[in-house]
């Protein structure tokens, strides 16, 4: 049967590409009309104007296309979303020790996506040549969880996150773009497609309030922006919610009641781990550049840079009450980088028992 002309057996092909590839997920969507386009444009736009993207500036840049993957590959006519687990258990805190967000213990999520999606594109390629296609991991301008919404593929909880009925919301979504028009899969219909009714534990758990009742987030008070995109001093108001947080934060998931049945990864890069579930307080305050990239390569946790990792460092110090960093923390009060020195003199002033 030539494959071509038969949509369900484009659609066993499709599925079986994206299966072999130890994809967890697939959904399909199709390109949006002008009017569904237009409306969520605007919440995005409307988003932004509020000012809750921060400092993330590439989000205004990105706006034109969030919505419009024909503006990154002409003549798009679906969306492949996928998607991979990164799940895992959290072990008891080591004393002495910073959090990382599960999605950074492992192999940079980007490099493993990636690995898998241009094995899929290549696949499909060789069978409709005439198609084009594009293989993207967090990096295009698309509005990821409206196109996995619309594909089927989760839904937007009220902690802001995709979340899938089997996976829970602790996974990685990708994306392929191509110009073959294939089966439509969503979206979800209401009972698959929201959170309980009653359910706020994640609104409930957020130390900042950092997400509002429609499940929108304000970046400007989530920890996981904070540390990780916010570049430079962090609000002394917001100092003490970091918490034990090194690197992102995985609070409003580990309260999510999809998460609790949801299976654990089985992608051996993300279970090697790089940076691990926690990392010592003591060597990182005494990283520089060089000690950094080396250690932390190939690991999400490289976004943050020297300096906002040693900043976050410091802050963490402080609130666990590490009185013997005492003299790092004093040294780190002259760094070059203000944001470090602002955390450190802020640290050095807790500490010390000086109101900041």
């Amino acid at each position: 049967m030539d494959s071509s002309q038969d949509p369900n057996t484009d659609d066993q092909i499709l599925h079986q590409a994206f299966a072999d590839a130890g994809l967890e997920l697939l959904g399909v969507a199709s390109v949006a009309s002008p009017h569904e386009t237009d409306q969520a444009r605007q919440r995005y736009h409307d988003w932004l104007d509020q000012g809750r993207h921060g400092t993330m500036r590439y989000l205004e840049r990105h706006e034109a296309a969030k919505y419009q993957p024909q503006a990154i590959l002409e003549g798009t006519k679906s969306v492949l979303v996928t998607g991979i687990s990164y799940g895992q258990e959290r072990p008891p805190l080591v004393p002495g020790e910073g959090l990382v967000a599960r999605y950074a213990w492992g192999r940079d999520y980007h490099k493993v996506l990636l690995k898998k999606l241009k094995t899929v594109e290549g696949q499909l390629q060789l069978l409709w040549p005439q198609e084009r296609w594009r293989a993207f991991t967090d990096t295009a301008p698309l509005d990821e969880r409206w196109w996995s919404e619309r594909a089927g593929a989760s839904f937007t909880a009220r902690n802001s996150l995709a979340i899938n009925r089997k996976l829970g919301s602790m996974f990685v979504l990708g994306e392929i773009l191509t110009t073959r028009a294939f089966t439509a899969t969503g979206p979800l219909d209401h009972a698959h497609g929201s959170c309980p009714s009653g359910c706020r534990r994640c609104s409930a758990v957020c130390p900042t309030g950092a997400l509002d009742e429609q499940g929108r987030i304000d970046a400007r008070l989530c920890l996981s922006y904070l540390t990780i995109e916010h570049r430079g001093p962090i609000e002394d108001k917001l100092k003490p919610q970091l918490g034990n947080w090194l690197f992102g934060c995985d609070l409003c998931q580990e309260v999510c009641p999809f998460n609790l049945t949801a299976p654990r990864t089985k992608e051996p890069e993300f279970l090697a781990w790089k940076a691990g579930p926690s990392l010592p307080l003591n060597s990182l305050l005494a990283l520089d550049d060089q000690a950094f990239t080396a250690k932390f390569g190939g690991s999400p946790v490289h976004r943050t840079g020297r300096n906002g990792l040693v900043r976050n460092a410091c802050l963490v110090a402080a609130n666990q009450k590490r009185y013997e960093l005492l003299e790092v923390l004093q040294c780190l009060t002259a760094d070059s980088d203000e944001g470090v020195a602002d955390a450190a003199r802020w640290a050095v002033d807790q500490l010390q028992g000086r109101p900041s």
